[in-house]
């Protein structure tokens, strides 16, 4: 059985996230948008989070966390949750440097997922990962995510617009017709 798991973001993970931001700051840096030094504060954090929740009110979001053995190690966000005609999202995920390369990643993509198939009964995910970036590449391969192509200048990170690969994956239960899962269809 797998050490990592993910559940919803709450207003009391603000502490563990401020303590990963400032122990991750130099190691996140090369990733982030700028970041003011209040993003790296307890009320910082708390701010972010509720600002994460209030999306997640307004159905646009999924926040989450990411813990191994209990503990909280990074995050794991469906962003921008378009329902109607379309059924998707992106994905966004971080993980703390001292946890990177075992794996959870991996494993919290694969769960979160499987929130987004089954819970918000999405029929694609799309990702992102900067073409600097085979590390992240290799989970959302590894997550059966396809590679779509390349996104010039997609995002303005550490001072230039940088290239993004662009990767999306379709629901499991996607034949081509079917507009949601089996289970929830209306008969």
């Amino acid at each position: 059985m797998s050490a990592t798991a993910i559940r919803p973001l709450s207003v009391e993970d603000s502490e563990a996230l401020t303590v990963l931001h400032r122990h991750n700051r130099d190691f996140l840096r090369p990733w982030d948008p700028p970041r003011t030094d209040e993003f790296f504060t307890e009320a910082g954090q708390r701010a972010a989070v509720a600002s994460a929740l209030r999306q997640r009110e307004n159905g646009t979001r999924w926040p989450g966390v990411i813990l191994y053995e209990g503990a909280v190690v990074g995050r794991v966000d469906l962003n921008n949750i378009l329902l109607g005609r379309l059924r998707s999202c992106f994905i966004g995920y971080w993980i703390s440097g001292g946890h990177n390369g075992r794996g959870i990643a991996t494993d919290a993509v694969a769960l979160a997922l499987d929130v987004a198939f089954h819970d918000l009964r999405l029929h694609r995910v799309d990702a992102f990962a900067r073409v600097d970036n085979p590390a992240s590449c290799r989970v959302l391969e590894k997550s059966g995510f396809r590679t779509v192509g390349v996104s010039r200048g997609h995002i303005h990170i550490d001072g230039r617009w940088r290239d993004d690969i662009y990767f999306q994956k379709l629901a499991p239960w996607d034949d081509g017709l079917s507009f949601t899962p089996a289970a929830s269809r209306h008969s």
